[in-house]
């Protein structure tokens, strides 16, 4: 029976050494000017753990707004950005991934939107459109979209936020000098489907 109670004490002894972090967890609060609180309300949070010894941050960093929103995510090494860090671009309304083990290379991660039923129409209606959104596209030498119609749609209201939808992914696009796949393709068509597929 004293085996087993060597036993017991030892796991004990073995689990509170290995559960005694050299990290603390920090959580702070901060309110916001009135312009970010009309993006991000009034309050944002950041989380991260720093070295007990050193001071440091280390480990993963999130910055977010109240409503869960992530504003700032990736990894400090010894109170150093290390890796690939998502920091919301609150100007385009994209994150901008930045690599630090690159010489802060960024890329903008600019999703395609104008592919996807728009949130603000489907929770405003009882059915999700469905059918076929043709539209006409014309290119500058620049891939600048100089021209943009729908030459079949869904209906006005859900064609207009695609459109629009399109037009600001060209925009981001050229801002940040990322291909367009249908000017590059010299496509003077766009078919674009919604099934509940």
């Amino acid at each position: 029976m004293k085996a087993v109670y060597k036993i017991i004490f030892m796991f004990l002894v073995v689990c509170c050494f290995s559960c005694k972090s050299g990290f603390k967890e920090v959580i702070t609060y901060h309110k916001l000017n009135k312009e970010d609180r009309k993006i991000y309300g009034n309050i944002i949070e950041e989380k991260y753990k720093v070295d007990k010894k050193t001071k440091l941050k280390h480990g993963l960093y999130e910055k977010y707004a109240l409503d869960f929103m992530v504003i700032e995510q990736g990894q400090y090494e010894n109170g150093i950005k290390s890796g690939i860090w998502r920091i919301w671009n609150k100007e385009d309304e994209i994150f901008i991934e930045k690599d630090f083990a690159n010489n802060g290379l960024e890329t903008p991660l600019i999703f395609k939107n104008y592919l996807k039923f728009p949130m603000q129409l489907v929770e405003k209606r009882d059915t999700i459109p469905h059918g076929i959104i043709n539209m006409k596209l014309e290119f500058d030498n620049e891939c600048k979209l100089t021209n943009l119609e729908i030459l079949k749609g869904i209906d006005q209201e859900f064609d207009k936020v695609i459109l629009n939808e399109y037009k600001i992914y060209t925009i981001l696009c050229n801002k940040y000098n990322i291909p367009i796949k249908e000017c590059k393709e010299k496509q003077a068509f766009l078919k674009l489907e919604f099934t509940d597929k």
